[in-house]
């Protein structure tokens, strides 16, 4: 069989003057054909050869005069890489830019150096060595176009051969990289002077990143975004903290963006004066975030989620030119007292902080606001440039302040809510949803929706749709989904309710409704119907609308067994619709 797949492979040459693209896929004989590297194919630029799993070596490929894209993947038997790849010329790879080894499971050794020869990779941009775990001798000649390096799934000695060959990398990408002390990486710190962005994913053996600030101003000079992600032994950035110094003219002042996630030991974060975008998730023992005096200055973006230790504030710092903060599961916060001088504030989420309160802040540009499972809250600040609110699971809140510039309203689960700013000054309101607030009547605004009203959703409010009269919908309104009305028992006792401009109309939980035959022929531009969760209903109008696209029925037995398949009872009837789900 390996002979036949040979053979065959020997009988596909291609025209050599117009290939382009080449991919070798889950080829079965123990050696790739010799054409496939042959220096006739001057117009090959792009060569992925995967799944070869039986082949012990590779084709010459760095003869391919314009190949600019090179992919190795999954070929279990190559042992050693050397000067086979290049053919032995002086000017291998003359063009390529970007190489990647993936799943090289027996790989050990690649080697490119030949007395005489030029640099090999002379245009190589991007290398990428992932999941080659036994890969450990590699020697290879300066690669001075290098600008970015990952290395996935492989020992520390990869990481410090590729550094001291490529002092031009920007971009470094390192996971999972067996052997990677804080004595290893030590020695590889001082190669990365032009790095200046640094992902560090699943090192669980590094402890810190750098003895202290000083010296990773020193060192790290370009670094601008750092982002260290599952850690595990990671106990600080620094192994010498001193607050005295801390912030100094030392500092790493280049550092732009800090993004910590999943490192379950750290304890102590300090952030240089510099950052402008600071995450930290799910790091279990924080219990401080530090900046330097007067620091936090220039900082526009904060994410801070499932710090559970965290203490009730950021120490040292004021935020003055804050512009997003996120803010989820921190049950020590208590107070945002930091925001009061953030006039560029404009995005403010804040969720399943039981004990937080907002205080009147004066929060003049903010434009978008959610707030979740937050206990305490009883009032909102005014927010005269609010265009988008959602609040959701707030007990206490009992009213909402007069949000004028809104476009955008969401709210939900929140028990104590008896009143809505007047909808009918809302003239800029085109997404409305209240759900499941028992409180909230919205009746008695007589009808006077917002004039630009597009989306609406009602759920479980204070008196069933039914009962409202005439709603007098605007004729903007053109999505509608009504949920819970267990009242309803034949929807034609809500068709007149609704405005012929509605496009998508979707119901759900009606739990009584039992006919459909009548109520919707009036909604001529109908395109899209959902019915959901409606066990009772089974049955459709004799005619539905032409204009229908989409029908979606979902838990809803009786009606699903009468439109399931061409031979259903209802197949001619909807057989029309061009997209049918049940």
């Amino acid at each position: 069989m390996d002979t036949l797949e040979e053979e065959v492979l020997n009988e596909l040459k291609p025209n050599s003057d117009t290939l382009k693209t080449l991919s070798v896929v889950s080829y079965g004989g123990t050696q790739i054909s010799n054409w496939v590297g042959d220096r006739s194919f001057h117009e090959l630029v792009n060569v992925s050869i995967r799944g070869c799993r039986k082949c012990k070596s590779l084709p010459p490929f760095g003869l391919l005069p314009s190949l600019k894209r090179l992919q190795i993947q999954g070929m279990d038997e190559v042992k050693i890489i050397g000067l086979e790849l290049t053919g032995n010329d002086v000017n291998a790879f003359r063009s390529l830019e970007v190489l990647r080894f993936e799943y090289m499971s027996g790989w050990e050794g690649w080697s490119t150096k030949n007395e005489g020869s030029a640099a090999v990779f002379p245009c190589l941009k991007e290398l990428s060595i992932i999941n080659c775990p036994q890969l450990i001798n590699v020697s290879l000649q300066a690669l001075p176009s290098l600008k970015v390096l990952e290395i996935d799934t492989c020992g520390d000695g990869v990481l410090r051969s590729l550094v001291h060959v490529a002092s031009s990398v920007t971009k470094l990408k390192i996971s999972d990289v067996s052997g990677l002390t804080y004595e290893v990486w030590r020695g590889v710190i001082g190669y990365l002077k032009e790095v200046e962005e640094l992902s560090i994913w699943g090192c669980n053996e590094i402890e810190y990143l750098w003895e202290s600030e000083a010296e990773a101003s020193k060192l790290l000079v370009r670094l601008k975004e750092l982002r260290l992600q599952y850690c595990s032994g990671l106990v600080s950035l620094e192994e010498k903290e001193e607050d005295d110094n801390f912030g100094s003219s030392t500092s790493l002042l280049s550092l732009r963006s800090l993004d910590v996630r999943y490192c379950s030991s750290i304890k102590r974060l300090c952030c240089t004066k510099s950052i402008e975008s600071l995450g930290i998730f799910y790091c279990s023992v924080i219990t401080d975030v530090y900046f330097p005096k007067e620091g936090g200055n220039k900082l526009k973006s904060l994410r801070i989620r499932r710090c559970e230790k965290l203490e009730g504030k950021i120490n040292n710092t004021s935020m003055p030119m804050l512009e997003t903060l996120y803010i989820d599961t921190w049950e020590n916060l208590r107070s945002i007292s930091e925001l009061s001088n953030s006039t560029h504030l404009t995005s403010l989420d804040i969720k399943r902080c039981p004990r937080v309160s907002l205080p009147e802040l004066q929060l003049s540009n903010l434009t978008s606001l959610e707030i979740g499972k937050c206990e305490n809250l009883e009032s909102l600040p005014a927010l005269s440039n609010l265009t988008s609110l959602s609040i959701w699971t707030c007990e206490s809140l009992e009213s909402l302040p007069e949000l004028s510039n809104l476009t955008f309203l969401s709210i939900s689960d929140c028990k104590r809510l008896v009143s809505l700013p007047e909808l009918k000054n809302l003239a800029l309101l085109k997404d409305l949803e209240i759900r499941r607030c028992r409180g909230i009547d919205v009746s008695i605004h007589g009808g006077r929706w917002p004039p630009k009203l597009c989306s609406l959703k009602l759920e479980g409010l204070k008196k069933p749709v039914s009962e409202w009269g005439d709603l007098n919908f605007p004729t903007s309104l053109v999505h509608l989904t009504l949920e819970d009305e267990p009242n309803v028992s034949d929807f034609s006792q809500l068709s007149h309710l609704f405005p012929s401009s509605l496009t998508s109309l979707e119901i759900t939980g009606f739990d009584n409704l039992e006919s459909l035959s009548m109520g919707l022929q009036h909604l001529t531009s109908l395109q899209h119907l959902y019915i959901d969760d409606c066990p009772k209903v089974n049955d459709l109008p004799e005619t539905l609308l032409p204009s229908l696209l989409s029908l979606r029925i979902e838990e809803c037995p009786k009606l699903k067994e009468r439109c399931e398949g061409r031979g259903s009872h209802y197949w001619p009837r909807i057989s029309h619709i061009p997209r049918i789900d049940n």
